[in-house]
């Protein structure tokens, strides 16, 4: 049995190929050197998986993943981590879900859950209190979303059961397909869809009772609970911010200030704001909150539209990033509209962020002229028609025609089309860009462009400089805050608390605070420093991951637009990071992480690391 708290002490091995189910013990050795969720998924994937494998091939692996924090007392630790080589950027990927289906899954006896091979006909897998089993998904295979939770819990007679499954995108390997959570929660970014739906895997559903999460120092572990809470009740955008808006009020906050993509990033104002807003939402959408497991903030709003020609939507959400992305950066007006793509996206399994900007990718190609109007199969695809953006989403999925290509993502689709699309093309790595300006943050700008997963904002971390707290017009210092942050956010990750109470710990650099929460739940006992080699340790298996499929400071770019035209106009008129400045913050990242002049991490570094085979293998 293992010594340390939080954890259950065992993985699921499921091997779709043989249809055989194994449990593996978790080793004090593998729990000290990565503690728990993103450092589990970086050494799992790292280890196991042939270097250039094609991501929809068998040798794929799903790796399913909780942190220590998962299933205990301590408020705000809901996330479950899905980990995998993506379809979409052809790296590591990491990709996170709040609700229940972490903490149940350690109800229900397990850490986490490794999948390989590939079934011949689709199938979904059942785990309860230590016992797991795989079922026939013929029935299932084709149904959205909604329909396919309904369906196992109708199977299992439990409608307590939580279940992690994928629409028709990821059947049909939409390269941006996403794993939906108890249809509230994505694990949106990177095609983790895709891939499940390349091995026939339609869903996970879990149901625990018999297995509660031990603790190393259960009056250290309430008192954390505490602080936490009493952090979130003297914080207004917490305690009463949270509940109202959820994460909507970023859309006033980045117009305010100049930096909320438009148009597919050709502008960073939009004139229409007000009308897709948090307070657009509260009078169009919201009904009532949700919330995910041991959580006060109830960020999550059940929406429904009672009238007019989207009467009868009924969503979660939207959130902020789903408002940029079907909103603004398509041009659109109407909220409502907005909230009726996210039902879709939702139902289908789209990361709604990845469809968003693709859409909007084939909206400004299309009014350039460089798509036709029968080039895009007779859609009116004019920036701001709701009726065109939902169309569209719809032929990608069905991938039909040219939209077959755009589900493939804006990188790939740009390559194939030539004619210089590729200054159009939002993504880093190939992920299209979150919400939060690259122009308008140096921080972000050079965030961006080192990510291990591509254009995802929750590595770097926008809100110190968006607190006014660092110069966000100031490239100097910006490579050490892309240290600091980077290493807060991959301890939050393997921890797994939510980013909504990152302040309680810290945002910016390792503290003792991030070493008191880890030694409270666990009892490892880690220093502060061995908490930053922990970080350092998961951050450059990531890297060295995507090193070894070929990536190096050639791939750390930023779009074309972010690199070549200025801000237009607004508050943040004038901003960009012309590549000069970029390849500097690079050089300066890079010696801060003792990386070479290629963004290599060294062999002394790795070695430093205690990632020896990983050095044996980038340094022969």
């Amino acid at each position: 049995m293992l010594k340390y708290g939080g954890y259950c002490g065992r993985f699921l091995r499921v091997d779709l190929t043989a249809k055989k189910i194994t449990t593996e013990e978790l080793t004090e050795e593998f729990v000290k050197k990565y503690v728990g969720c993103n450092g589990f998924g970086a050494a799992i994937l790292y280890n196991e998986l042939p270097a250039r494998i094609d991501p929809f091939s068998a040798a794929n692996k799903v790796v399913v993943a909780t942190g220590p924090l998962t299933g205990t007392v301590v408020p705000c630790t809901p996330k479950v981590g899905f980990f995998t080589k993506s379809p979409l950027t052809g790296g590591f990927m990491d990709s996170y879900a709040g609700g229940h289906f972490g903490a149940e899954l350690k109800f229900a006896g397990f850490d986490g859950v490794i999948i390989e091979g590939a079934s011949e006909a689709p199938t979904w897998l059942y785990i309860e209190d230590g016992q797991a089993e795989l079922r026939d998904a013929s029935k299932l295979w084709g149904l959205s979303v909604p329909e396919t939770e309904a369906a196992v819990r109708r199977d299992l007679n439990n409608d307590a059961v939580h279940v992690a499954s994928i629409g028709p995108a990821g059947e049909q390997l939409v390269r941006f397909s996403c794993v939906m959570v108890d249809m509230s929660h994505a694990a949106g970014r990177g095609g983790v869809g895709a891939v499940l739906g390349s091995k026939k895997l339609k869903a996970i559903a879990v149901y625990g009772r018999k297995n509660p999460i031990p603790v190393a120092d259960p009056e250290a572990v309430l008192a954390l609970a505490e602080k936490i809470y009493q952090h979130i009740q003297e914080t207004p955008s917490l305690a009463t911010g949270m509940p109202k808006y959820g994460t909507t009020g970023a859309l006033k906050a980045n117009q305010t200030s100049g930096i909320l993509g438009t148009r597919n990033w050709q502008s960073e104002t939009f004139e229409h704001a007000s009308s897709i807003d948090g307070d657009a939402c509260l009078r169009e959408l919201f009904e009532k909150n949700l919330a995910c497991f041991q959580c006060p903030l109830r960020c999550t709003h059940f929406s429904r539209i009672k009238e007019g020609k989207y009467a009868g939507t009924t969503t979660i959400g939207p959130q902020y990033e789903t408002m940029y992305s079907l909103g603004s950066v398509c041009g659109l007006t109407d909220i409502k509209a907005v909230a009726k793509a996210n039902e879709y996206c939702n139902a289908m399994g789209l990361d709604t962020i990845s469809a968003g900007v693709t859409v909007a990718f084939a909206m400004e190609l299309y009014e350039r002229g460089i798509l036709s109007y029968e080039e895009l199969g007779g859609l009116d695809l004019t920036f701001g028609n709701d009726e065109g953006l939902l169309a569209a989403l719809e032929s990608i999925v069905a991938r039909r025609g040219i939209y077959k290509l755009l589900g493939e993502g804006t990188k790939r689709a740009a390559e194939v089309l030539g004619r210089e699309t590729y200054k159009y093309a939002i993504n880093v790595k190939g992920l299209e860009l979150a919400g939060h300006s690259v122009r308008g943050y140096k921080g972000m700008s050079l965030g961006y462009a080192t990510s291990t997963r591509g254009g995802s904002h929750q590595d770097m971390r926008h809100i110190p400089e968006r607190a006014g707290l660092f110069d966000r017009r100031d490239p100097s210092g910006k490579a050490q805050l892309n240290y600091d942050i980077t290493s807060t956010t991959t301890i939050r990750d393997t921890l797994n608390y939510c980013a909504m109470i990152e302040d309680v710990v810290g945002r910016v650099g390792i503290t003792e605070k991030h070493a008191e929460m880890v030694n409270a739940v666990t009892g490892l006992n880690l220093s502060v420093n061995e908490v930053q080699q922990l970080a350092d340790r998961i951050w450059n298996l990531e890297r060295a991951f995507n090193v070894r499929e070929g990536m190096s400071r050639k791939d750390d770019v930023l779009p074309y637009r972010f690199m070549h035209e200025p801000i237009p106009e607004g508050p943040s008129e004038g901003m960009y990071c012309p590549p000069e400045e970029l390849e500097k913050m690079k050089d300066e990242l890079y010696e801060i992480r003792g990386w070479t002049r290629d963004g290599i991490p060294s062999r002394d570094k790795l070695l430093e690391l205690g990632l020896d085979q990983v050095a044996e293998e980038l340094w022969p």
